[in-house]
């Protein structure tokens, strides 16, 4: 997931994130890997600013912070695309 996204080929790296938070939840809706898939939440936000749905976008980046277990220096160094993105594409947009 993560080299399909820092590769742009977006369709793979969404369908790899999918697959990821899919897998990493159980039945009743408990994250079993919620860093994974807070970094799938990520990857699913900067397909979504490449794709042209800034919405999308900023929620899935708001989303992969909610959980409660969080590991920033992971967490921050998997951002930083999903930052590189919004400001390319979205300059003007705070």
């Amino acid at each position: 997931m993560d080299c399909y996204r820092q590769l742009a080929e977006d369709n793979i790296a969404a369908t790899l994130a999918t697959e990821v938070i899919r897998s990493s939840t159980d039945f009743d809706g408990t994250a079993r890997a919620p860093m994974r898939s807070a970094e799938a939440k990520v990857t699913l936000g900067v397909v979504a600013a490449r794709h042209g749905d800034l919405e999308q976008a900023v929620s899935r980046g708001q989303d992969s912070l909610t959980g409660e277990r969080k590991s920033l220096p992971s967490l921050t160094m998997v951002s930083r695309d999903l930052i590189k993105v919004l400001k390319e594409r979205y300059p003007a947009d705070q």
